[in-house]
C-alpha cells in the first residue's frame, strides 16, 4: 500500500449469492494473501487462475491473513495452509472459529431459530431457512491459526507493517489491518463500496446471555473508522474505497432513514420484527431472506427502543412485540 507499485492486487473469487469476493495479494516479504474465498472447487480454481495471472502459484504464499470468520473469507484457509506451508494469522476471535467451525455454526443456527420464533416468524418460514444454513456448512471448514493476534498487535505482511484493529458489528470477528504509514487499511466487510454491510445478530457472550446489539457495535465502529481519516480502504467485496469518510457519512444517512421508516411502520400497526420486515420490503423478501431481514430489523429496533421512540414487550411465551411511545426520533443513527 502507499506507492502505486505497492497497491494490493485484487483477486476476484466467485461466491454463491454474493457474486464475488475480494482477496488481496500483498507483494513483498512475506508474500501475503488476505482472505481465501469459500470452500469450493470453483473458488479454488479461480484462486489458482488469479495467482497465475501474477506469475504465482498457491505454494508461493507465505502468510495468510483473515479479516473475519465468514465462510467466503476463510473457507479455503486450511487447504491453502496445508498446500503452501503458509502461516495463518488472525484475530483471536477469528482463530477460535477455526476450531470446530461447524459446531459453532450449528450453535448459531439453534440460537437464531429460537430468535426468529420469538420475533413472530412462522414455523414454516423458519424451516425454509435450511438452504441458508446448508450454504454455511458447504462453504466453510476448520482452519488452524499460527499467529493469533490481539487488538492493537502489529504484523509484517507483504513488506508492510499492519496494525490489527478489532471492529465487531458486521460479524463478531471483523478485523481491520491498518497500514499507518500509508494511511490505508484492508477492512474486510466492515465497509463496502456498493452495499451497506449487515450486522448479524448472534448470541451474547456476556454472563447474562441474550443477544448482541450488533448494529450498536457496528455503528460505533464506523464512527471510530471515520475518525481515522483513512485515505483508502480495500474491502471484501466491490471496488476499492477511495473516500472512506464520505462513504461512512452515506452509511449513517442510510441508517437514519431506515430508523425513520421503521418508526412509521410500527406506528401503522406492525408489532413484530417479522411484520415489520414484510412492510419494509415485501412478503417475498421476508420469506426468502428471513434471517438477514430479521437481523436488520432487530438492529434498528434496538436503537429505537434505546431512544424511547419504540417500546418493547415480552409475553409469557417469550414472544416480543413493539409499539410506538410517541417520543420524537433523533436524526443521528447511532445516538
Amino acid at each position: 500500500m502507499g506507492p502505486s507499485d505497492h497497491t494490493p492486487a485484487q483477486l476476484l473469487i466467485p461466491v454463491p449469492y454474493l457474486g464475488t469476493a475480494n482477496l488481496w495479494l500483498l507483494r513483498g516479504e512475506p508474500l501475503t494473501l488476505v482472505d481465501t474465498g469459500p470452500k469450493s472447487d470453483k473458488a479454488l480454481s479461480a484462486l489458482e487462475r488469479r495467482l497465475r495471472e501474477h506469475g504465482l502459484v498457491v505454494e508461493d504464499i507465505e502468510l495468510l491473513l483473515l479479516t473475519h470468520h465468514h465462510l467466503d473469507h476463510t473457507g479455503l484457509a486450511g487447504w491453502i495452509r496445508e498446500r503452501s506451508g503458509a502461516r495463518v494469522a488472525a484475530l483471536d476471535a477469528t482463530a477460535a472459529w477455526g476450531v470446530g467451525y461447524h459446531v459453532q455454526a450449528a450453535a448459531e443456527r439453534r440460537f437464531t431459530e429460537t430468535l426468529l420464533a420469538a420475533h413472530g416468524v412462522p414455523a414454516a418460514y423458519i424451516a425454509d431457512t435450511e438452504p441458508f444454513w446448508q450454504h454455511i456448512v458447504r462453504g466453510s471448514a476448520d482452519y488452524e491459526t499460527d499467529i493469533v493476534l490481539a487488538d492493537g498487535d502489529e504484523i509484517r505482511a507483504g513488506g508492510r507493517t499492519l496494525r490489527t484493529v478489532h471492529r465487531p458489528g458486521h460479524s463478531t470477528t471483523d478485523t481491520l489491518f491498518v497500514d499507518d504509514a500509508a494511511n490505508e487499511a484492508i477492512v474486510g466487510d466492515h465497509l463496502l463500496a456498493e452495499i451497506t454491510s449487515g450486522a448479524e445478530t448472534t448470541q451474547s457472550d456476556l454472563p447474562a446471555g441474550g443477544r448482541r446489539r450488533a448494529l450498536f457495535d457496528y455503528l460505533t465502529g464506523l464512527e471510530l473508522t471515520a475518525a481515522m481519516n483513512l485515505g483508502r480502504c480495500y474491502s471484501g467485496h466491490g471496488p476499492i474505497i477511495r473516500s472512506p469518510a464520505k462513504l461512512i457519512e452515506e452509511r449513517f444517512a442510510f441508517h437514519s432513514a431506515r430508523l425513520d421508516r421503521i418508526t412509521e411502520i410500527v406506528e401503522s400497526g406492525a408489532d413484530t420484527a417479522f411484520a415489520i420486515s414484510r412492510a419494509l420490503w415485501s412478503e417475498e423478501v421476508a420469506a426468502t431472506q428471513t434471517v438477514l431481514a430479521i437481523w436488520e430489523v432487530l438492529g434498528h429496533l434496538d436503537i429505537l427502543v434505546n431512544r424511547g421512540t419504540i417500546g418493547e414487550d415480552v409475553d409469557r411465551t417469550g414472544t416480543h412485540s413493539f409499539h410506538p411511545t410517541g417520543a420524537p426520533t433523533i436524526a443521528t443513527a447511532n445516538r
